[in-house]
């Protein structure tokens, strides 16, 4: 509307309240030219509605015009005296209502600023509401800017000009308050280590931290104000699209991990709907998603080691509760109890069967590593199984479960149960030859060495008889020394 104003009064474009001293930016101005369409709108109801309470003499007329929020004064349109002035209008200027009815409008305006005020008020055209910017000043001397809307009306019979008044150097400082709050929080949102990015109801992204360029692999400039989808033509696979769309359009908000594949990062995704669009909040878990495919994998690895085996492996923590086992374990444990891996408890056991378990836990809590074997009847057959209990540690040494491993080893048992019988029939053979069988051997040797060769008719064969006998003894010792070997020698 000012605009307006000066192009149909070109000897307004060299007035001092032009850009000569408030040079705006286009961004600024198309935001003030709204501003001002819409308080002037509202101004105009309501100047209207008090041009109507006027007339029609209200009694409510004093009391609006006093409380109204924004100066707002009357001048004498040909002597430019004030005739009237509101509550804000005394706070803002600094004078008294009594001063004020002695001033004139000219006197709370620079004296730089009189001769166009004037110019301005002779080319006033009627109702004219945008009196346009100007500077005013206070009682103490301060200058600032202005906007100011008019109308004339009648005052106590005479001819008069009603003005509102709106101290645009208090917008300016709220607009700069604002403006250091932004910068604050766009330092803040830079500052953070997560990704951060918004975008509006068009998709396009309007503000993206140092974080989110990052480990997008993109910069601030090239991305700001673009489509994401255009830009990142790949974002529309997965969740991403319909996740955002979600909170876009149902308000709400909304979580979940999803990877960008381009890239190969994985993101912990926060997406919140704002009054503009929503906004995206997510942490690069690239890493940790690497550390879990390790951990499951290693974790598959143990479990085909633990499975490739018929011994029994599980864990407990310290309420003797079942942590992890293989599945040998567990087919025990259903075989046992007729209950899956998920149904049972503790309770289920024969606790006769189990106190030699839940005795050991103990044992193994205290930090001790040990075996045992025990012995159990199975269908009448007597079995025998060797328990291992090692105690599981923390990162500070705390015990804070055990590992256990149960094998079969009736198969071992047995076998040296034959050995010791084995072992005692060698024992009696071992007997049997250094008693039995060497004594009558040491007989026929005596009495060999009794023969006088030269007597005897046989004088050949004793000899060789003798020979034979030694040969035997030897043989019998060697059998002997054999047998010892294999048995306890402090049995025989």
């Amino acid at each position: 509307m000012l605009a307006g104003l000066v192009n149909k009064n070109p000897k307004l474009h060299s007035l001092p309240h032009t850009n000569r001293f408030y040079p705006m930016t286009v961004a600024g101005a198309v935001f003030a030219f709204l501003f001002i369409l819409l308080v002037a709108a509202v101004l105009y109801n309501l100047i209207t509605k008090l041009r109507r309470r006027i007339r029609s003499g209200s009694g409510d007329y004093n009391r609006l015009f006093d409380e109204l929020p924004i100066p707002m004064y009357i001048y004498d349109y040909q002597t430019f005296r004030f005739l009237a002035v509101n509550d804000a209008a005394i706070e803002q200027y600094g004078y008294s209502r009594e001063e004020f009815l002695d001033l004139k409008v000219t006197d709370i305006r620079p004296p730089e600023e009189i001769p166009a005020f004037l110019k301005f008020h002779a080319a006033l055209q009627e109702n004219r509401l945008d009196a346009g910017r100007w500077l005013h000043r206070n009682k103490e001397g301060r200058t600032f800017e202005v906007q100011v809307y008019t109308h004339d009306t009648r005052f106590e019979g005479r001819a008069a000009r009603q003005a509102l008044v709106f101290n645009l150097d208090e917008k300016k400082r709220a607009e700069t308050i604002m403006k250091e709050k932004s910068a604050e929080l766009e330092n803040m949102l830079d500052s953070i280590t997560d990704g951060f990015y918004a975008l509006n109801k068009n998709w396009e992204v309007t503000f993206i931290n140092k974080a989110a360029e990052q480990a997008l692999s993109c910069n601030r400039e090239e991305v700001m104000g673009k489509n994401l989808w255009d830009f990142f033509p790949r974002s529309r696979e997965g969740r991403f699209y319909a996740e955002y769309e979600r909170a876009m359009t149902e308000r709400v908000s909304v979580h979940f991990e999803e990877l960008y594949a381009p890239l190969g990062v994985w993101g912990s995704m926060n997406v919140y709907p704002t009054k503009d669009g929503i906004a995206v909040y997510f942490v690069d878990i690239t890493e940790q998603k690497k550390i879990q495919e390790k951990i499951y994998n290693d974790g598959q690895n143990l479990r085909a080691i633990i499975n490739n085996t018929r011994d029994l492996i599980w864990s407990v923590d310290r309420q003797s509760h079942i942590i992890t086992g293989n599945q040998a374990f567990w087919d025990r444990v259903q075989e046992l109890t007729g209950k899956s891996e998920t149904e049972v408890t503790n309770a289920d056991f024969e606790q006769d069967r189990v106190k030699l378990f839940f005795e050991s836990y103990e044992r193994a809590f205290e930090g001790e590593a040990f075996s045992i074997v025990r012995q159990r009847e199975s269908d009448g057959r007597k079995i025998y199984e060797e328990l291992s209990f090692n105690p599981i540690r923390d990162l500070h040494e705390d015990v804070i479960g055990v590992n256990c491993f149960l094998r079969d080893i009736t198969v071992q048992q047995e076998h040296l149960r034959r050995i010791e019988e084995q072992n005692a029939r060698l024992r009696d053979i071992a007997w049997i030859q250094s008693h039995r069988v060497r004594a009558p051997l040491a007989n026929i040797l005596g009495l060999a060495q009794l023969f006088k060769l030269e007597d005897s008719p046989n004088a050949v064969i004793i000899p060789m008889l003798k020979k034979a006998a030694e040969e035997l003894d030897k043989v019998i010792q060697d059998i002997t020394t054999l047998t010892n070997d294999l048995t306890d020698p402090g049995e025989m």
